[in-house]
């Protein structure tokens, strides 16, 4: 075990129930056959997308007693591209891998924020120290070589947006119509604090710079990563590749209890049976898969594809809206180095090498079991927003990540790169663009047995990254439950809750916006 229940207020998933039988009748078409007798046999669900949504989505339903069948884009279940690491918001996680019985995971590890000029930002683990009101804690206690108090100062302003921001569909349409670089210039925060604290939060976290960025998302991000309870900062990182760890573990056992698990297919289109309105198969090039319900567990790309192949989906406004929205290209390298390179901290933030583009590197060989013996060096580095890259070749890619490691640790500079490997993803994140909130999926659509789940889409949980994406496949699954009302609801662990002198300013901001809008008049402005 991996011990993570300690972690997790809650405990553990509800036990499985046990799953029915079923039989599979040849020829393209797997839709569940009825018995002699005429009672129906399992129902069955077509999922596309094996990364953190498609699984858990699957993994509720098979559980329940359906008959799933797991569409994966490539050989095996893949990590959607988010960020790193595993935090202790991720409460619903943590009960997984302790559900599964497996121990994935490094100890609370120590990270770093680079700027052009050396350190900025070194954070401590945050478990370690004694707890602070929030947000006071993330301020306190990490080390800030060159900002000066009167900087960090600056951010208390800011807490006014944070309080305000309750993550109701409101509080998003209010925020998403600016950026985050406007909201922080708006509530007077420093330029040093903004570019050596925020902006690398918000490039490692979105993907995008301030100015690329809607203020909501940002808010939402912060408040859920850093300033909601102290040890939100704290983090685990996995000790292998995702994939291998945990995705392997997790889909053998899926395996076990029923799942059909089909590689490489990558779906086109879906087709809509004309009489009911309904969804009636999703095509993947020359295959068809029938069912009685669809969870679409994709990323946003895949799906604007699909929107653009399927014409009754270009029909539909919410799924046209979805062209609206744009996408991040992320490339991650990683470099082997010819001699040992002591890195302080396995995790680093860097942002201020150019204006458009963030990037972060990892110390593997401090944080893989399969590396920790080596007489190398084993480094990661992540680009986001990095179209200018996507093209380039990977002489050059290799040359730009090494320099941009020498910035940073001055030791890399009499290292060779002796080995590397490349893996590039295009249009592989959501930008969260101002504007955006409007046009973006909820998990239930028009189609009534069409689900949508995926980090990118709106729900009200209040997580983001993997964790969002795993909330979100317990929520199809959920809803797939209720559209056929057969089987029990999967138990989603909450957010912790605001902390008492949170939850008393926010009340008293509530109170005080209905008082604004009894105000006469007071729609009459622009707000």
């Amino acid at each position: 075990m991996c011990g993570c229940a300690a972690l997790v207020a809650g405990g553990r998933l509800p036990p499985p129930a046990l799953p029915r039988r079923l039989r599979r009748r040849r020829g393209s078409s797997v839709r569940a056959e009825v018995s002699s007798g005429g009672e129906s046999q399992q129902k069955k669900v077509a999922v596309a997308g094996a990364g953190w949504a498609g699984l858990a989505a699957a993994h509720h339903l098979v559980k329940q007693g359906y008959d799933v069948t797991l569409l994966a884009a490539e050989s095996g279940p893949t990590e959607e591209v988010g960020l790193r690491g595993f935090w202790h918001p991720y409460r619903n996680i943590f009960a997984l891998v302790d559900e599964l019985g497996i121990s994935p995971f490094t100890g609370w590890n120590k990270a770093a924020y680079y700027s052009a000029e050396g350190v900025a930002v070194e954070f401590p683990i945050f478990h370690n120290q004694p707890r602070l009101p929030a947000p006071f804690g993330v301020f306190a206690y990490p080390e800030f070589p060159n900002l000066p108090l009167i900087d960090r100062l600056t951010s208390i302003p800011v807490m006014t947006a944070v309080i305000d921001f309750d993550n109701t569909d409101t509080a998003w349409r209010k925020y998403d119509a600016m950026t985050a670089k406007e909201l922080f210039k708006m509530y007077g925060c420093s330029q040093r604090l903004y570019k050596e604290v925020f902006e690398p939060a918000i490039q490692a976290a979105l993907f995008a710079p301030g100015e690329q960025c809607s203020a909501a998302a940002t808010l939402g991000m912060l408040y859920y990563y850093m300033l909601s309870h102290q040890e939100s900062s704290d983090f685990l990182l996995c000790r292998g590749e995702v994939e291998e760890k945990i995705f392997s573990p997790w889909l053998q056992s899926l395996e076990l209890k029923g799942l059909k698990f089909v590689e490489n297919k990558v779906p086109t289109s879906f087709t809509t049976d004309a009489d009911t309105g309904c969804i009636s198969a999703i095509v993947c090039g020359d295959d068809v898969y029938e069912a009685d319900a669809f969870v679409s567990a994709m990323g946003l790309s895949s799906l604007q594809s699909i929107v653009k192949n399927s014409p009754f989906l270009r029909s539909d406004r919410e799924f046209r809206n979805l062209l609206h929205l744009s996408t991040v290209d992320v490339i991650s390298i990683k470099l082997w180095f010819d001699k040992k390179i002591t890195i302080p901290k396995v995790a680093n933030v860097c942002t201020g090498f150019d204006d458009s583009s963030g990037w972060a590197f990892f110390d593997l060989t401090s944080i893989h079991d399969d590396y920790y013996e080596e007489s190398t060096t084993i480094v990661e580095a992540e680009f986001y927003n990095a179209s200018h890259l996507i093209l380039v070749n990977d002489d050059d890619i290799v040359s730009e990540a090494s320099s941009h490691l020498i910035k940073c640790i001055q030791d890399f500079e009499g290292a060779t790169v002796i080995r590397y490997s490349i893996r590039r993803s295009p249009n592989s994140v959501i930008n969260f663009l101002p504007g955006s909130y409007k046009y973006t999926l909820r998990g239930s659509t028009s189609f009534p047995n069409l689900f949508i789940a995926g980090d990118w889409i709106v729900n009200r949980h209040g997580s983001f990254s993997k964790e969002k994406a795993y909330v979100t496949g317990l929520e199809a699954a959920n809803r797939v439950v209720d559209y056929f009302d057969t089987g029990d609801f999967a138990k989603i662990i909450a957010v912790e809750g605001d902390e008492p002198h949170i939850e008393t300013l926010r009340s008293l901001n509530r109170r005080l916006n209905e008082l604004k809008s009894q105000i006469p008049f007071s729609e009459f402005f622009l707000q």
